[in-house]
């Protein structure tokens, strides 16, 4: 009697163990099963999380690890897959993009402004041409020029020769991007005062 007792308590035993062990490594797989935390839960049809909360979020996940590599949520798709959709339009405050079509921060709009200058010879020849060009691997944003002398007589009486620019011509590289400009002045009236062009271009980082 006692070994009999003994025996069927340890089929029960193994078969507790045997389907205890499988209640445990089939949870939370497939729909309907719980989800568990900290093991991999698969499903093959939509989980939703629906209510009304009024005073805050509907679900909170909070990482509080210090590892450099620690992170609050982590969303995988396969390649050419979006990570994820919404349904509004709203602005989300401190939510930072890294790229944005494709493209980072420092690619997109106008970066790394700089101008450049450069002068003509200063005296009475006319016309005057000069050129500048941007730095290399950057374009050409806007332009602009300034001339200077040009006047005779003297102070208070010295009056400004009728100078004025009548060309303006970028200069494209070989993707047709403008990466300079020439400029081209001359006297309307005559005059024996030496005068010059300054030309100014304004250059950003090539897109």
């Amino acid at each position: 009697m006692g070994r009999t007792a003994s025996m069927v308590f340890g089929l029960a035993l193994v078969l507790a163990l045997l389907f205890g062990i499988a209640s445990i490594a089939l949870a939370g797989t497939g729909a309907g099963a719980p989800f568990n935390l900290g093991q991999i839960n698969r499903v093959d049809r939509l989980s939703g999380l629906v209510g009304r909360v009024g005073n805050g979020a509907s679900l909170l996940i909070d990482n509080n690890s210090a590892s450099s590599r620690a992170t609050a949520l982590s969303l995988r798709v396969e390649p050419g897959r979006a990570p994820m959709r919404v349904n509004s339009s709203t602005r989300v405050n401190r939510l930072n993009a890294d790229r944005l079509d494709g493209k980072s921060a420092s690619q997109i709009g106008v970066n790394g402004l700089q101008r450049v200058a450069a002068t003509s010879e200063d005296n009475s020849n006319s016309p005057k041409q000069q050129s500048v060009e941007c730095p290399q691997g950057t374009v050409l944003v806007d332009s602009g020029y300034d001339m200077s002398g040009g006047k005779s007589g003297t102070f208070p009486n010295d009056g400004h020769s009728d100078l004025v620019v009548d060309v303006i011509l970028p200069t494209l590289n070989s993707n047709g991007l403008p990466t300079g400009v020439l400029m081209e002045a001359y006297e309307i009236s005559p005059t024996t005062a030496p005068w010059n062009i300054t030309v100014y271009g304004v250059c950003a980082r090539a897109p």
